[in-house]
């Protein structure tokens, strides 16, 4: 187009020169090295053939010409050349100033995220503290009450009562030592040490935990003749069993209750500890919450289930809460099983 318009307008050999010049620049800017120096070429054989004379030949009569020639395609090879460079050199600045702005964002997202982790580890700590000091403020009173009793009992005509508040007493004292515990977790100051337990023998420490709420009621317990030890820190899994044998005897004040252990039939590497009563059942929300369900219905659920998930998960354990047949609920600890010396072997 660039030679049809200059025989058009009958340009000298001078001014067409530049115009071919421009048009390779172009060409740089626009398709790169390679369409350049294609470019070049072909202008300095459309600038020779049809602009230097004799013009529609291929022959070059004035030696000046082939001078004029020469530094034509030098100069649009030069041209193009550094055009194509400028142009890698601009597109490298733009992607470092796109791969710059990228890091600012990165950085400032992680700016952000590092503020709300610090947030969130002031928080716990908070949380943590406050918890301690109170439960360490309400152990003074406890014990005082404690006291109280003792001097109560020995009053005629007050033995039901103070009976019932010792109980009470002793569940409060349990909770405080639960909070403790789960804070002590929280805080990554406790780690549990699981160690080889029989259940019998965490069933036996259940029991001995709760004097004063079984008040003599009979407890059936039952371990089956293939149930496995079980790798649990027995005292976190006393603190379970207890809670849960706890909430048994309340919501089924005059009936039996149970503590059970067999092998898990869905995973021979863990073991169940049940806990049965035949009380009226648990509500939706504590199983939801016992499942893994919203905050909230944990929080419906009430601080000792609460409890007992966060100590259980420190054992790699699990809780869940069933019907039981004929009426009653089935609470079950659900913990990993220590390995046997024909495990090891296998």
């Amino acid at each position: 187009m660039t030679t049809a318009l200059g025989q058009v307008a009958g340009a000298n050999p001078t001014t067409i020169g530049f115009v071919f010049l421009v048009v390779v620049l172009l060409a740089a800017l626009r398709l790169g090295l390679a369409a350049a120096t294609l470019a070049s070429l072909a202008a300095t054989a459309c600038y020779h053939y049809f602009f230097l004379p004799p013009v529609g030949t291929w022959m070059i009569a004035d030696p000046a010409n082939w001078v004029a020639l020469a530094t034509f395609l030098l100069a649009s090879v030069v041209v193009s050349r550094l055009a194509a460079r400028e142009k890698r050199r601009a597109e490298d600045a733009e992607a470092r100033r796109k791969e710059i702005e990228a890091l600012s964002v990165e950085r400032e997202r992680f700016l952000a995220e590092r503020s709300h982790l610090d947030a969130l580890k002031e928080s716990d700590a908070l949380k943590t503290s406050l918890l301690r000091a109170v439960s360490h403020d309400l152990r003074t009173p406890i014990t005082a009450i404690r006291l109280g009793l003792d001097r109560l009992k020995r009053s005629p005509g007050t033995t039901g009562i103070v009976e019932d508040v010792a109980r009470e007493t002793e569940r409060l004292s349990r909770r405080i030592d639960n909070l403790l515990a789960m804070a002590r977790l929280d805080a990554g100051t406790f780690v549990p040490r699981p160690e080889p337990t029989p259940a019998a023998d965490l069933f036996r420490a259940t029991l001995e935990a709760l004097p004063l709420a079984l008040a003599g009621r009979a407890v059936d317990v039952s371990v089956a003749p293939e149930t496995p030890d079980l790798l649990v820190d027995p005292a976190l899994a006393v603190e379970i069993l207890a809670n849960l044998l706890e909430n048994a005897s309340r919501a089924a004040p005059s009936g039996a209750l149970a503590l059970a252990a067999v092998p898990s039939p869905r995973d021979f590497a863990r073991v169940r500890l049940d806990v049965l009563d035949r009380g009226p059942g648990v509500s939706p929300e504590v199983k939801q919450a016992a499942a893994g369900g919203a905050p909230g219905d944990a929080g419906r659920a009430g601080l000792g289930l609460t409890i007992c998930q966060s100590l259980a998960r420190a054992m790699d354990g699990s809780i869940a809460f069933f019907d039981r047949p004929d009426g009653g609920t089935i609470a079950r600890l659900e913990v990993p099983a220590a390995a046997t010396p024909g495990d090891e072997i296998a």
